[in-house]
């Protein structure tokens, strides 16, 4: 029996090049490809604590809320800093980055209210809380600009115990009583400071 000839060209191809399916198919194939993308990059920023991708639902506690002291913090000579400790004190929680420009211009102003207001409320605390940093880098940027207050580290991710960090600066002011005054996600200028501080420091 005589072999019919056939042509490589002529043969089906079994796998279809993507130029070639109908339009909708390219369109959900390409769609999908987005998909597995971004959840790649959430699963990523989750499990190594990375600040690209934010959850909206996880930021910074509400105003009349117990502040939450399950927070791993160290201070600047990496010893461990509860937040506990400072029950019954009014604290300004200033969170910030060294590589933040309103963070750099606003922090001055906060120093200087900051001594004003210690010498008649011996107690205030103002908490420099640098997070989504490095340490070397925070402590560069405390140290060119003379800061004194309390400065704390996290583990350099936005993460905050419960809490998560969508802008920088934020300022918590958290009064006596251990509850949440005041939630600001922005920087402050003195005047605005000195006004947000009579929250927790009534004169």
């Amino acid at each position: 029996m005589a072999e019919i000839p056939y042509d490589d060209a002529t043969l089906p191809e079994t796998t279809p090049p993507l130029r070639s399916l109908p339009r909708g198919v390219q369109v959900g194939v390409g769609l999908l490809l987005i998909v597995a993308i971004i959840l790649g990059i959430v699963l990523f920023n989750r499990d190594s604590g990375g600040g690209g991708i934010t959850d909206p639902g996880a930021t910074l506690p509400k105003v009349g809320e117990r502040l939450a002291t399950n927070i791993p913090l160290t201070d600047a000579n990496g010893n461990p800093f509860d937040l506990a400790s400072l029950a019954g004190h009014p604290v300004w929680i200033n969170i910030w980055a060294s590589w933040c420009p309103p963070c750099r211009t606003e922090m001055p102003d906060l120093e200087a209210l900051y001594q004003k207001e210690k010498a008649t409320h011996p107690d205030f605390v103002l908490l420099s809380l640098n997070t989504a940093d490095s340490r070397e880098a925070g402590l560069k940027f405390f140290r060119e600009l003379h800061l004194t207050s309390t400065l704390v580290f996290n583990d350099g991710s936005r993460d905050l115990g419960p809490y998560r960090v969508l802008n920088f600066p934020s300022q918590i002011l958290v009064g006596r009583d251990g509850r949440v005054k005041r939630v600001l996600q922005r920087a402050l200028d003195q005047g605005e400071a000195e006004q947000e501080i009579q929250i927790i420091l009534p004169q």
